[in-house]
């Protein structure tokens, strides 16, 4: 009875040595960890998009609106949305900008914030954002 139970727990052991070794072996690739940022700041960016232009349509315009109709992004620089039918507005639109913040702002035929992106390093302009 206490052989079994002794093999039992070098069993256990071994196979808890083997998944240790399995772990400490397995390193994540540069390819992995490019792809994890990526898809990290990706997923901020939109978050941080439409808390900040909800807020700022709702501010406007009085009514919260939820999912936009349109959206737009490079996945790392900005986010455009756009709201159709929001409250009193046939057309709501945001552009946001990372590390800038909202850059447009229109509702119907009404800019309400309008400013131009600055281009930052290793990203890209959002569409019709000029440089000089």
């Amino acid at each position: 009875m206490e052989s079994q139970v002794v093999k039992g727990l070098i069993a256990v052991l071994a196979v808890m040595v083997v998944g240790f070794v399995i772990i400490g072996t397995t390193k994540e690739t540069e390819q992995e960890k490019r792809s994890g940022a990526f898809l990290a700041t990706s997923s901020l960016l939109s978050s941080l998009a439409l808390d900040k232009c909800t807020a700022a349509v709702k501010q406007e315009i009085g009514t919260n609106p939820y999912s936009p109709s349109e959206s737009d992004s490079d996945r790392t620089a900005f986010v455009k949305l756009v709201w159709n039918n929001v409250g009193t507005a046939k057309r709501a639109e945001c552009r946001y900008v990372m590390d800038q913040g909202i850059t447009l702002l229109q509702i119907d035929d009404h800019t309400v914030i309008k400013k131009e992106a600055v281009q930052t390093s290793g990203g890209s302009a959002p569409a019709g954002v000029h440089h000089q």
